[in-house]
């Protein structure tokens, strides 16, 4: 009877904290989002299917994002996916794309850690860290030029 109780407690105590651990350490900060106009000569990339880049502000020169906000166009219907740059695991570093990937991927310089955009931000496989990249809600306006990151 002692035996079941301590082995229910051990039991309790391990599921407790690692239902904990998770929260701690996929907790990534995230900062606003923006609106930028797709009309304006430095949103050049996200013209077409597969154009990505990093944006740091808006339109109204407001920060967007924590470590700035990775957009990647997914269809030519105006169909955008937005994430936050900072690493999960090291939420001082900026994500960047993996050269030789396009759009599809980023990795962060300091562990390493791969993210497919494809895949909703999570990690590759061999990653330093389980937790995937923080993703935005995008809606373009009715006049195909506006894109609303929240």
């Amino acid at each position: 009877m002692l035996r079941r109780l301590i082995l229910s407690a051990i039991a309790l105590l391990l599921l407790a904290a690692t239902a904990c651990r998770k929260d701690s350490t996929c907790g990534v900060p995230h900062g606003i989002g923006g609106c930028i106009d797709l009309s304006l000569p430095q949103y050049y990339s996200l013209g077409t299917v597969g154009g990505g880049m990093t944006i740091e502000q808006d339109a109204d020169s407001v920060y967007m994002g924590h470590r700035g906000i990775y957009v990647v166009r997914t269809s030519a219907a105006a169909e955008f996916l937005a994430f936050e740059c900072s690493c999960p695991k090291d939420n001082d570093v900026a994500v960047r794309p993996v050269e030789g990937w396009g759009s599809s991927l980023l990795q962060c310089p300091r562990c390493k850690s791969i993210f497919s955009l494809y895949a909703d931000g999570t990690p590759v496989d061999g990653s330093a860290t389980p937790c995937s990249l923080y993703q935005y809600a995008t809606v373009m306006d009715n006049d195909g030029y506006h894109l609303h990151i929240y």
